[in-house]
Formats: C-alpha cells, sequence, structure tokens
C-alpha cells in the first residue's frame, strides 16, 4: 500500500516537470515572436562560443554563438547565428531592437 501511494507521488511529481518544462518552452517561443518589440542603448560587452558534444551530430559537435549586450548596467546575452556572430565587436555601440530572446537588429 505504502509503495503505491509513493509510486503515485512519484509518477505525479514526473508528470509536474514534464509540465512546467513544456510550460517554460512554450512561453519563451511564443514571447520570442509575438512579445512586445523593445528598442534600446546598448553596448556589446561579450561574446563567445559554447560547444556541445552530441552522438546525434554528423561530426559530434554543435557550437552556440553567445553575444552579450550592456542594457541600462544590466547584462543580456542572445544566441545569434554564425554568420551574424562576426559582426559584432566588443565595445561596439548602438541601438537594439530585440523581442523575447531574439536580436531584430543592432545599428
Amino acid at each position: 500500500m505504502l509503495g503505491d501511494i509513493l509510486s503515485y507521488i512519484f509518477a505525479a511529481l514526473l508528470i509536474g516537470l514534464w509540465l512546467l518544462a513544456a510550460f517554460r518552452f512554450l512561453s519563451k517561443r511564443i514571447r520570442s515572436k509575438y512579445g512586445p518589440l523593445h528598442t534600446v542603448n546598448a553596448v556589446v560587452v561579450d561574446k563567445h562560443t559554447i560547444e556541445r558534444f552530441s552522438k546525434y551530430n554528423g561530426n559530434g559537435k554543435s557550437v552556440e554563438y553567445i553575444i552579450v549586450f550592456s542594457i541600462k548596467g544590466k547584462k543580456k546575452a542572445f544566441t545569434v547565428s554564425e554568420f551574424s556572430y562576426g559582426g559584432y565587436r566588443l565595445r561596439e555601440e548602438g541601438k537594439l531592437t530585440y523581442r523575447g530572446e531574439r536580436i531584430i537588429s543592432f545599428k
């Protein structure tokens, strides 16, 4: 009987965690597509890459390109494409337009 109760609690926790992860994923996607558009003065303060290894990728690794801006004293990071990554320079200042987690423009 106690084993059955613990099984139900464990199953409920797993379902709850799965629902939370799904909600966070969907809300992030919705904000990036339909959220408010922000235009602010920003400075590029960091740019770096993160290598991830995967047995499912053809060469066994993938690279994530990150640009970090300083906006009103706070840092905000964005993932960008390999192509646009080279166009950002450290300490470059400009107007950043973004929606959610996606850069629209930086001039």
